[in-house]
Order: structure tokens, then C-alpha cells, then sequence
């Protein structure tokens, strides 16, 4: 049974009006980002994105229940192939945080493995667990990138068919989401 304040909540639009603004304000905001990762990427020719990534952007994803929290989520660019997957991959998740994310898989890793170095000391993470694709990366070991542990993350390079980078944000950066995705796109694929 509902009690009062699970009622007084039902009742009032204010909350669902608010969180139908929202969306459509985080939701313009990665598209937005979308199209400015497509004017840098144009713009200069030396990238570490390989030729089947698609030049188009493509749709910005929502959902509603990731461990009880709305999210939008893009994969831009991205390319998801039988010889393997490259995304950068930009999410949003209500409630908890925003992350920038390169998702590598078989034969895109080799080309990443040496710009390694110069990601160290930059608060990227790199996830050693065999899911990168889980969200919500409280659990998963991870291993921040730094001069002290650069070793083990190129070894993990080596020897895993499935990489993901990635750099968390808290919420209350919100407003920087659009400069903060350039910034990890141009120094995580930028030659």
C-alpha cells in the first residue's frame, strides 16, 4: 500500500515536469557534443579512428531503469563489426555520474596500446574485468592510469580481446559535459 509521501509524490507534476525538461536539455546537450566530435574529427586528419567508424552521428539512447536510474547514452564514433568494436561512447547516468569511454575490442587494441603513455597521470581508467560493458564501474577492478602502473596496463593491452578506457565525472560537472567529452576525444584519438 502507498503511504502519504509515496502519494504526495504521485500527485505532484512538478518532479515529472522538471524530469521532462531535463531530458531534453541532457538529451540536446549529446547531441550537441555529437556534432561537435563530427567538426573535430573533420577538421584534421590524423586520428587513431579506424576507416569503418561511421562519419554519420548516430542516435543518442535513453533509458529509464539502469539499477533504478535513468540514463543517455551515445556510441560516436563507432563501429560495431565482426572483426571487432570501436566506440567512443559517452554516458549519462541520473543520479550518479557521466563518463567519457573508448570501447576496444580484437583488432582496433593493437593501435592503442602505445599511446598508453601518454594518457598516464590524466585520471583515465582502464577497466580489468571481462565486462566493459557494465556502467556502473563501483565493482568492476579498474586500474588508473599513471607512470607507476603503466606496465600493467600495457600487459592487460596484450593479452585481452576486450579494452575499455574510461574517465568519470560527478554530476556537478554537468555543465562542463560538452568541453569535457572534446577534451577525452582529442586525448584518447588524436595522433
Amino acid at each position: 500500500m502507498l503511504n502519504d509521501q509515496e502519494v504526495e509524490f504521485l500527485q505532484a507534476k512538478d518532479y515529472f515536469l522538471l524530469k521532462r525538461k531535463v531530458d531534453e536539455q541532457v538529451n540536446k546537450l549529446l547531441y550537441d557534443v555529437q556534432q561537435s566530435l563530427l567538426s573535430n574529427w573533420k577538421n584534421k586528419t590524423d586520428w587513431f579512428i579506424p576507416e569503418e567508424a561511421s562519419p554519420i552521428p548516430g542516435k543518442v539512447s535513453r533509458g529509464y531503469n539502469y539499477k533504478g536510474f535513468p540514463y543517455q547514452v551515445f556510441d560516436f564514433p563507432s563501429t560495431f563489426g565482426d572483426e571487432g568494436i570501436f566506440s567512443f561512447r559517452v554516458i549519462v547516468w541520473y543520479g550518479n555520474f557521466f563518463s567519457c569511454n573508448l570501447i576496444l575490442t580484437e583488432k582496433f587494441i593493437p593501435f592503442y596500446r602505445d599511446k598508453l603513455s601518454e594518457l598516464t597521470n590524466s585520471k583515465v581508467g582502464l577497466i580489468v574485468d571481462e565486462n566493459i560493458w557494465e556502467t556502473d564501474t563501483s565493482h568492476l577492478h579498474t586500474l588508473e592510469l599513471n607512470s607507476n602502473n603503466l606496465y600493467l596496463a600495457e600487459d592487460y593491452f596484450t593479452k585481452n580481446k576486450s579494452i575499455r578506457l574510461f574517465k568519470q565525472f560527478n554530476m556537478n560537472q554537468i555543465k562542463a559535459l560538452h568541453r569535457l567529452s572534446i577534451e577525452c576525444f582529442n586525448e584518447w584519438l588524436s595522433k
